[in-house]
């Protein structure tokens, strides 16, 4: 509030300066304030003209915005201050200024502040409320309180604040007069507050005029629109809850024009009603729109939505949508493999991917939060990773939308089941024989609830300049939510992103992304790991750390095309046969074609900070970025798993943005310069010859003998993660490119 009263001291002046440096002028390389106590030097910097050069210009010399001094604004600049502490009941403030020569055609800035002591509100009078019943309400928290600083900014606060409040408890003519006395000798004053209520008013009548779309029947009737509404005749007078009201009903989407007013002029002086008139002009009741894209991970998708916005005759709204992705390559929209190769190596992608569901909402109805239910059934994998199918599954939600500011709660019952990989089974969750295996694809109930919050105050939902992202989510599963014994966790995600011009034409970004999981008891435990894989945190990818491929940042284990057999003295050959020869099983390093199976972990942290760039050629086409990530993914818990700087993977990199009608198409190449991971290593064995899992790590001890069956088997026991899969030193295999839609964050 300080830094608003502030610039409101004379903004006409302040806006109006121009402070690009012509020849002769000198910079500003240092502005500060010394002696101001009551106020920091932020707020009263945003009141004055004198500004120094940008934190890049004076940081990184070649870039950024260079600002000269302006003499006459900056002697008024010391007069604005005075103006602005005596505002705030500072009246024996001074203040004097200082220019420094700090070299060539440059100065550093200094105003010295006097404060004084402040004159002091010794009585303070509220006159006019003592007939109203809910006197101490209308005066809780006032900016103006006895014994404050004599502020008179914060007098037109209160001021504002009491007229509001009595408007919104039904008086509708308010009015609030200020008054003072101040005594300068000493230092106090006595401050008055008259209020005129006016006569108390309720709504009535209420009129709804409802213009249907062209050609169409009206959609939704006075019951409906009124209870959207939510006031009705003899309803309290109340100016929030009109504006309330308004905003309801444009959320509703089934208006294209919204108008709440009241009919003031028809009024009679001693009538203590006043009429309302709902204005609304009716849209499409029923939409629906339909899409297909191209993904390098979902390889062609398609989506179908309807929307019926006078569901059942009222004011409920239903939503049908249908999602399908991995077309192409997934029977039985299969034939287009060739053209998605990334897609093509996923052991996932084979499967088509699809949601459909049914969720119907309808308007706030506590406090602002609007209810919805889903019905839905859906099969989604992660690269790589995991692949989740669920039947049947059911949402509840309440959200609420407050400006730029977003509210969620829910709870989700599914029953479904994950299948992952048999290496990540094995190595994550200790379920190496085929019958464990199948007790983790089993379906399981899952129920989880769910908090989420988010902050937007960026200047374009698609390419911000300014402004920052904010987003919270707490997702917590157990038997106090009826999850299934077996599916307990809680997670928690943080991601934050700020935007800010540092010079025409180029904007920093930077964006830290935080996760954790961890069991029910809340701690980083043995426990803690077994947590669904879909659940589990990934990294790594176009939208995460460039510079290493989707979800491989972090733990991974991996599946070797060969291996040899050796002897205990680490000869190869051996007989599996033969009781008397002791054989193991172990990873060729030179086999080409070993893949990786990422694990993810429980804890992860991402930060990445990028510079874009206007492009000088075709710039309303063109942007260029670069860009540096950093970031790792861990399990805590579990030996040597701790973070450390040291720990942390660093990829730089520069990319190039393509605006087109879908938004921005982000071509990026990250360099990484680090070895893949070492894990444990396994050897997957056709089915049709057992299907077993192999543990074939260098310098494992799992002695392999010949089963009844002739088929392999390995003794028991933990497979270490001692495989390196061999990295190339060459600069071109190190580069990571990806393309993508949209910015990064």
């Amino acid at each position: 509030m300080v830094w608003c009263t502030l610039v409101a001291v004379a903004p006409a002046l302040l806006s109006a300066q121009d402070l690009t440096c012509d020849r002769g002028d000198v910079e500003v390389t240092s502005l500060r304030f010394a002696g101001n106590l009551a106020f920091s030097s932020a707020s009263l910097g945003e009141g004055i003209v004198t500004t120094p050069s940008s934190w890049a210009r004076r940081n990184l010399k070649g870039f950024g915005t260079r600002r000269c001094l302006d003499r006459p604004q900056f002697a008024l600049d010391a007069l604005r201050l005075v103006r602005f502490y005596r505002n705030h009941g500072y009246v024996a403030a001074t203040v004097d200024t200082s220019v420094v020569p700090t070299g060539d055609g440059r100065v550093a800035i200094e105003f010295r502040v006097h404060e004084g002591a402040p004159v002091l509100i010794s009585e303070l009078l509220i006159e006019g409320l003592d007939a109203l019943e809910h006197r101490e309400q209308l005066l809780e928290g006032l900016a103006t309180a006895r014994g404050a600083p004599f502020d008179k900014y914060a007098m037109e606060e209160s001021r504002d604040s009491l007229s509001r409040r009595l408007r919104n408890t039904g008086y509708p003519d308010a009015e609030v007069f200020v008054g003072y006395d101040t005594h300068v000798a000493a230092h106090t004053a006595t401050v008055r507050f008259t209020v005129q209520a006016g006569r108390q008013a309720r709504l009535g009548p209420v009129r709804i005029v409802v213009t249907p779309h062209e050609g169409r029947p009206r959609g939704l009737n006075d019951a409906a629109v009124g209870r959207v509404a939510g006031f009705g005749d003899g309803d309290l007078y109340s100016e929030e809850r009109l504006e309330r009201a308004k905003r309801a009903l444009y959320q509703t989407e089934a208006y294209d024009q919204v108008s709440v007013r009241t009919d003031t002029l028809s009024v009679r002086a001693d009538s203590s009603r006043i009429g309302v008139t709902v204005d609304l002009a009716e849209g499409f009741m029923r939409t629906a729109r339909g899409g297909v894209g191209y993904g390098t991970l979902d390889c062609f998708r398609a989506t179908g939505d309807v929307t019926q916005y006078n569901f059942l005759g009222g004011a409920a709204r239903l939503d049908l949508r249908a999602r399908l992705s991995k077309i192409g390559i997934s029977a039985p929209l299969d034939g287009a493999a060739s053209l998605c190769p990334q897609a093509r190596a996923d052991p996932y992608s084979h499967d088509l991917n699809y949601y459909v569901g049914a969720s119907a909402s309808r308007s706030a109805v506590f406090r602002e939060f609007a209810p919805s239910v889903t019905l839905y059934s859906e099969r989604r994998s992660e690269y790589n990773a995991f692949l989740r199918t669920t039947p049947i599954g059911s949402t509840v939600a309440f959200a609420r939308a407050l400006g730029r500011v977003t509210q969620a709660f829910g709870y989700s019952v599914e029953f479904g089941r994950t299948e992952a990989q048999p290496a990540l089974l094995c190595a994550v969750f200790n379920a190496c024989e085929e019958a464990d295996r199948q007790a983790f694809g089993r379906e399981h109930r899952l129920a989880v609830a769910n908090v989420a919050f988010a902050r937007e105050t960026g200047d374009s939902p698609v390419n911000p300049t300014r402004g920052s992202a904010l987003r919270v989510e707490l997702r917590t599963a157990g038997t106090h939510t009826a999850s299934d014994k077996s599916l307990q966790f809680n997670k928690l995600l943080f991601d934050g992103a700020i935007y800010r011009p540092v010079q025409p034409g180029v904007v920093l970004a930077a964006r830290i992304r935080i996760g954790a999981v961890v069991g029910p008891s809340f701690s980083f435990t043995h426990a803690a790991l077994y947590v669904p894989p879909q659940e589990r945190l990934f990294a790594g990818g176009p939208t995460t750390v460039r510079g290493f491929p989707q979800n491989e940042l972090g733990p991974a284990v991996y599946i070797a095309s060969a291996y040899d057999t050796v002897r205990a003295n680490g000869t190869p050959g051996g007989n599996l046969s033969n009781p008397n020869d002791t054989v193991f099983f172990r990873a060729r390093a030179d086999a080409p074609g070993e893949r990786t199976v990422p694990t993810g972990g429980n804890a992860m942290i991402v930060a990445n900070i990028e510079a874009r760039f206007r492009s000088p050629v075709l710039p309303d086409l063109l942007q260029w970025t670069a860009f540096t990530d950093v970031g790792d993914v861990w399990n805590r818990g579990t030996a040597g798993a701790n973070l450390g700087f040291s720990a942390m993977r660093w990829t730089p990199g520069v990319g190039v943005r393509i605006r087109t009608i879908i938004g921005f198409i982000r071509v990026d190449v990250a360099y990484n310069s680090y070895a893949r991971p070492a894990g444990a290593a396994y050897f997957d064995t056709p089915v049709s010859v057992g299907g077993a899992l192999l543990c074939v790590s260098p310098g494992n001890s799992l002695r392999v003998r010949s089963g009844a069956s002739g088929q392999p088997s390995q003794a028991a026991g933990s497979c270490p993660g001692s495989f390196v899969p061999p990295s190339s030193l060459a600069f071109v295999r190190r580069l990571t490119p990806s393309i993508s839609i949209g910015q990064a964050f």
